[in-house]
């Protein structure tokens, strides 16, 4: 995608024809299909646990919408004020989004969520978000069938003792 940004900098800044151009373009959106299309898809289901994955999944696809949005909203006033290097900008951001995968997300190959939120939490141990101990969240486990079943029990039994006061 980056080498097809280039080519489509070069064909219409005059270095190659227009048809090259247009081979680049539809390169680009082959790898773009192929390649960080399908990301806000298959990234957030590999990082989030299966009871977190709908409200992250929700929450990419409307980032990914809105980012669209943005793209096609500006890209007519970009293409105005930079002519023939209006793909450039795309080029930037394909660099970054490529350091940023080969230095900052782990790999997933082979690992199941809970291997992967295990490296997670190690990875980022000792950091607090939001008043939040993430080493301490790890290590409790969510309540078993049991205990929801004594809450559950417990809350009725609240309910009831204060309906008959």
């Amino acid at each position: 995608m980056f080498l097809s940004c280039v080519v489509i900098v070069l064909s219409l800044l005059g270095y190659f024809s227009k048809m090259v151009a247009l081979g680049a373009v539809a390169a680009y959106v082959s790898f773009f299909e192929i390649g960080l299309g399908p990301i806000p898809w298959l990234i957030v289901a590999e990082m989030f646990g299966g009871k977190y994955v709908t409200v992250a999944m929700s929450m990419s696809c409307q980032l990914n919408w809105i980012c669209n949005f943005f793209v096609g909203l500006f890209f007519p006033v970009m293409n105005e004020a930079l002519g023939a290097y209006s793909f450039g900008p795309f080029a930037v951001v394909l660099l970054l989004v490529f350091l940023y995968a080969w230095i900052w997300l782990p790999e997933t190959a082979g690992t199941t969520p809970a291997e992967l939120q295990a490296q997670l939490v190690e990875k980022n141990s000792g950091v607090t978000y939001h008043n939040m101990d993430i080493e301490g969240m790890a290590a409790h486990a969510p309540p078993s069938k049991g205990e929801w079943e004594q809450a559950l029990a417990d809350l009725a039994a609240d309910e009831e003792n204060n309906g008959n006061l």
